[in-house]
């Protein structure tokens, strides 16, 4: 077995380990309090807004360059070079921030800055963490920066909340536990980066003397940090927003549902990394029909396992609301459960429309409708909030809006210029599977115990959706189970 095949297991080993910690976490710990948890929540994707500006794409470009950097024996020099540069531009964006505070005194009002103790130190490990995990991923080694960059947040958020909330150690303390699981794994990636490493700096960065290699790189990282400053944006705003416009209880609430919902992202792991090469070889051979029958492929299978995790999700939540320490508080939002999952639903629907304007000669159009997508979030949040006054329910209203609209001007895109898109007509047979089963399930009886209707009912909907499989061969079970689910996607033997 390859070294890229090892790191794939073990990477996918510790992604199944984190999702699994963060589903016990929601369903059993973070419900006690959602007040704390929303402060927790409010910590990190602040930090990450951040993240872009420090880190001026050189993450990426560590990979991006490192062959040619390699040649001349400067890729360690670029890197130390880097983490200077992240140092010295951490240092000035926090003067930056200081200054604004300075010049416009209603900052300091927000809840950003009376946080900014915790979330100006997290930005700064999460930016060296991510960039030293960039380049050790060209070693081909993924397995340990993952467990830093993905279990030992949802570890630290864990420990911090059982240390307040259970334990009885005061809020401050407990945040300042949750900073410092992030400075942990960044010295613990510095760390691995040391053992790692077996290369020495050749003391000179020559190769940068090349004017169009230096512009080439420049473009590319100011590209870089503009697509990740509109993903953060795009993807994290609501945790912002919530806490700024309404309370750090209605952020709480929120991050519990939406995590419910990010259940329905569970089949993704692993799909889009497998989809990556392949996608670049049937563009870059012009094999399009390939492409679409790909495409076609992967958004089915998405489509059908998100749309039977969403139906057992539906069919199953208000029993599991009930054995939810304030359940009747998430009960009351659930709409939100439904809002956004049937966005995420089509998210899962139009498959990999990203990745493949992403690995075209079009890829800047993904950074301007991401920016785009951004702008409009943020402004349909303010809209939904202060002006209807529906709470955080109108938060997921405008980021189901939002998305759904990004994911059609993909699809458009892809259409217009490679003549593909995701669609076929089991969409439609899975899509009333979903309805079908879960009006079935509704209508049936109750067992006088709770917890049997918690596992029944789901079941239910897994034997209707395997009954239905059985008459439309959705996905030929046999076939999936005789062979890895790469080769089944892609349909080799």
């Amino acid at each position: 077995m390859g070294i890229v095949a090892r790191q794939g297991i073990k990477y996918s080993i510790i992604s199944y380990l984190s999702f699994l910690l963060g589903t016990f976490s929601t369903i059993f710990i973070y419900p006690s309090n959602p007040e704390f948890l929303g402060k927790l929540r409010f910590i990190q994707p602040s930090a990450e807004i951040i993240c872009p500006f420090v880190l001026f794409g050189l993450s990426y470009a560590n990979i991006k360059y490192h062959q040619k950097l390699k040649t001349k024996n400067q890729h360690l020099d670029f890197l130390w070079v880097s983490i200077q540069f992240v140092l010295i531009n951490f240092i000035f964006i926090t003067f930056i921030y200081w200054l604004f505070a300075q010049i416009f005194p209603n900052i300091k009002v927000s809840d950003s800055w009376n946080m900014k103790q915790y979330i100006i130190p997290v930005a700064l490990s999460l930016a060296l963490t991510q960039l030293l995990s960039k380049y050790i991923s060209n070693l081909k080694r993924i397995t340990v920066p993952g467990i830093f960059e993905n279990f030992f947040p949802k570890l630290g958020a864990l420990t911090a909340f059982i240390s307040c909330v259970y334990l009885g150690i005061s809020q401050k303390k407990a945040l300042y536990l949750f900073t410092f699981f992030f400075t942990l794994a960044m010295v613990g990636m510095f760390y691995y980066f040391i053992k790692l490493n077996k290369d020495k700096k050749s003391g000179s960065l020559s190769i940068l003397r090349d004017k169009t290699l230096r512009s080439n790189m420049f473009n590319f990282c100011l590209f870089s940090v503009l697509g990740s400053i509109g993903n953060r944006l795009a993807l994290q705003i609501d945790n912002l927003m919530i806490p700024e416009l309404l309370d750090f209880k209605q952020n709480g609430i929120y991050s519990i549902l939406t995590s419910i919902v990010g259940f329905l992202t569970v089949p993704l792991m692993g799909i889009f990394t497998i989809s990556g090469p392949i996608i670049v070889e049937k563009l870059e051979n012009n094999k399009l029909d390939e492409l679409n029958e790909f495409y076609k492929k992967v958004s089915k299978f998405l489509f059908l396992f998100g749309t039977i995790l969403l139906a057992c999700i539906l069919a199953g939540i208000d029993y599991l609301f009930i054995f939810m320490k304030n359940g009747k508080e998430l009960a009351d939002a659930k709409i939100i459960i439904y809002i956004l999952g049937a966005a995420t639903l089509f998210d899962l629907a139009t498959g990999f429309n990203s990745n493949i304007i992403s690995y075209s000669k079009y890829f800047r159009f993904n950074i301007y409708a991401m920016l785009f997508l951004a702008v409009f979030t943020i402004i349909s949040n303010i809209i939904f909030i202060t002006y209807f006054k529906l709470g955080i329910e109108g938060i997921a209203l405008a980021t189901a809006i939002s998305l759904t609209l990004f994911n059609l001007i993909k699809l458009e895109f892809n259409y217009r210029k490679f003549g593909i898109h995701p669609f076929s007509k089991d969409n439609i047979y899975i899509f009333l599977t979903g309805i079908i089963s879960v009006i079935v399930v509704y209508y049936l009886p109750d067992f006088s115990n709770n917890l049997i209707n918690l596992f029944t009912k789901p079941g239910i909907i897994l034997i209707l959706f395997l009954l239905a499989n059985s008459w439309f061969q959705f996905i030929p079970i046999k076939e999936l189970l005789s062979t890895n689910y790469k080769n089944f996607l892609t349909g080799k033997k």
